[in-house]
């Protein structure tokens, strides 16, 4: 307990405008959640961010952050493959590194198409995006964010590159679009929380 103290005490020295965040963000980091208990659409904070418990999915919590982590390119080489994209990278290790590891599950995402093509198969990672079919899923309790939000669903699989650069997004309407996967929209990171 004493080292709780010590850094709601250090939060208090530090005079910062977001004082009351930082201590419910430490007060939150030191309290099991008994997501048993939450409802879909319940909000939390954990390591400085807010997040979105959606529901029980792959044997724990599958939650979203509650706003965009930034906006960024799917692929800095405009892949479509979540297996090869330069955002799972950055999301498994930059905002990973935020985060406690052994307070997640390893999270596998179905990269089907949206043709219904499987040839990407499917990812497991602690961090992640939702697919199309995620979001369809729990569409009224995502938010609308400001920015486009990239979702893991490629467009197209097959072999013309034409297609293959293609990514799923959801606009600011929440209506599903596609777009490049060279240009930057919001980031919306996805984890699943043991229990």
């Amino acid at each position: 307990m004493s080292s709780i103290v010590e850094k709601v005490w250090a939060a208090l020295n530090e005079n910062n405008v977001v004082l009351i965040k930082q201590i419910e963000d430490i007060l939150a980091q030191n309290e099991k959640r008994d997501f048993t208990k939450m409802k879909s659409g319940d909000r939390f904070f954990y390591h400085g961010f807010e997040w979105i418990y959606l529901g029980m999915e792959q044997g724990g919590a599958l939650c979203i952050t509650a706003e965009c982590y930034k906006e960024m390119p799917f692929d800095k080489e405009g892949r479509n493959n979540w297996n090869v994209s330069s955002l799972k990278e950055e999301l498994n290790s930059d905002f990973l590194n935020k985060l406690n590891k052994k307070d997640l599950k390893p999270f596998e995402m179905d990269l089907v198409a949206d043709n219904g093509d499987d040839a990407y198969g499917t990812s497991t990672q602690y961090v992640g995006i939702l697919s199309c079919d995620q979001y369809r899923k729990y569409r009224k309790v995502i938010p609308l964010f400001d920015e486009w939000m990239w979702t893991c669903t490629p467009w197209y699989c097959g072999p013309n590159p034409s297609y293959a650069g293609y990514v799923r997004i959801v606009g600011t309407d929440g209506s599903l679009n596609r777009n490049s996967a060279f240009n930057s929209y919001g980031v919306v990171p996805a984890c699943v929380f043991c229990c």
